[in-house]
């Protein structure tokens, strides 16, 4: 008998249990960074009676490279779900196809075992069979798509989910600001929570608070966008959750560009993250969206939680107009104060300040390019109005704030480390007002951004 009809039914592309024996591996090397992790660990308990700086050193060191086998353990596990979900949609494939091929097959039979007496009557019986074999065809072509673009995706996330966080160097060596830590599902829980949020223009923006990475222009761009409906959802849309292959969401992918210095001439990517950095931003003392939008910058440069002039460039120090420009779509304007204007800016430039914020436009002000005399340490004493008491309130050189307001009577803006000091050295509220004299004698940058 001939198989004619069965013939036309290709093959699923893929070895699935090769493919699951990879997601097998690749879990078995999850298991084998958690277990370096305790090794590590264990090391601090061979020394109690060690003490002073180099144990405090020591005990640095210890935690740094315990968090990089519990991240690289997390990637791996995150990997095998990938993979074990492109392996089982090979076998899910396969499996239906063969019943596809069966039912062919079947046809095939009926074909040679009709009782036929005439060329026209076989004909008739070959296309019914025909244009049933081709409805088979077509439904073992979608599956087998549907198999290649399992392909693509499970390509697509290792390609994402692979990241190891470069170590923060300072000046003294390597610190603490780039370490980072696995999401727990409290904070995925609240991620999600915070996104919904900002899909639906409620999200609460205050409470910022910047960690030991020097990223405040990034930090007071991602505020100034949240304080309206418009700004959040320019930041909800660069977030969807990740889902495992429980259909779980164990993390979130992130759309940035793939040259964050030049945002205008690079497309788009997706980074996944599933860790933050254990010394980032956060809000209110949690780990939420502003978290994993900073996991991503960082992620997006080679340099990680490093200086943006090192080799290879890092995500500390930048230019708010890139990442406004970025989120946004839009090309800011920015207002710099001139150095020959005693005033700073000129009356039309207060006069566009003072309208976009009615506009709610975001705004970022940066204390570079400055005429004002910081000391030594990078520090400035300013009055300034914080609750409504008047205080002696410190600025830092080379800091970016976000602009709440500004009107004819002065600028309000806030701090994203949360919090200000006042001449005393004493923790005041991150919110803040001052006089247009003092903004513009302190404040040489001003970056205007555009949600429309």
């Amino acid at each position: 008998m001939s198989f004619l009809f069965a013939s036309f039914i290709n093959d699923a592309p893929g070895n699935a249990s090769a493919v699951l024996q990879l997601a097998d591996q690749w879990d078995a090397y999850a298991l084998k960074c958690d277990s370096g992790a305790d090794e590590i660990s264990h090391a601090q308990t061979l020394v109690p009676s060690w003490k002073g700086e180099a144990r405090d050193s020591f005990d640095k060191s210890i935690e740094r490279q315990r968090n990089r086998y519990i991240n690289i353990g997390g990637d791996a596990t995150t990997g095998s779900s990938a993979i074990s979900t492109y392996g089982w949609e090979i076998h899910a494939a396969q499996s239906y196809i063969e019943n596809l091929r069966y039912e062919a097959a079947l046809l095939d039979r009926h074909l040679a075992t009709a009782q036929i007496t005439s060329v026209s009557e076989y004909m008739t019986v070959f296309m019914e069979c025909y244009q049933k074999a081709n409805v088979l065809v077509a439904e073992a072509t979608k599956r087998i798509m549907q198999v290649k673009r399992a392909a693509n995706q499970c390509a697509a996330d290792l390609l994402r989910t692979v990241h190891i966080e470069p170590v923060q160097i300072g000046k003294k060596g390597p610190n603490e600001g780039g370490q980072m830590g696995q999401l727990s599902q409290d904070e995925i829980a609240q991620i999600q929570q915070d996104l919904e949020a900002l899909k639906n223009g409620t999200f609460d923006w205050e409470g910022m608070e910047q960690g030991y990475i020097g990223d405040c222009y990034y930090l007071a761009s991602l505020a100034a966008l949240a304080q309206t409906p418009e700004g959040q959802a320019k930041l909800a849309a660069m977030i969807r959750p990740h889902y495992d292959e429980n259909g779980d969401i164990d993390g979130f992918l992130v759309n940035v560009p793939t040259d964050p210095d030049n945002p205008n001439d690079a497309p788009g990517r997706e980074v996944f993250v599933h860790s933050k950095y254990l010394n980032g931003a956060t809000q209110g003392g949690r780990v939420g969206a502003y978290s994993i939008l900073e996991a991503a910058w960082g992620q997006n440069h080679p340099g990680g939680s490093n200086d943006s002039d090192d080799t290879p460039p890092g995500m500390t120090s930048g230019l708010p107009a890139n990442t406004l420009k970025m989120i946004t779509g839009n090309q800011p304007e920015l207002i710099l104060s001139s150095p020959t204007n005693s005033a700073g800016y000129s009356s039309t430039e207060r006069d566009t300040i003072i309208a976009a914020s009615a506009q709610q436009q975001p705004i970022v002000s940066s204390t570079s390019s400055s005429q004002g005399d910081f000391d030594n340490h990078g520090v400035a004493l300013v009055e300034a109005s914080v609750g409504g008491q008047e205080v002696e309130l410190k600025l830092y050189k080379s800091h970016a704030y976000t602009m709440v307001s500004a009107d004819e009577n002065g600028v309000t803006l806030c701090n994203p480390h949360n919090r200000n000091r006042d001449s005393s050295d004493n923790e005041i509220d991150a919110t803040f007002t001052i006089s247009w004299e003092t903004y513009e004698k302190y404040y040489g940058r001003t970056t205007i951004g555009s949600t429309s």
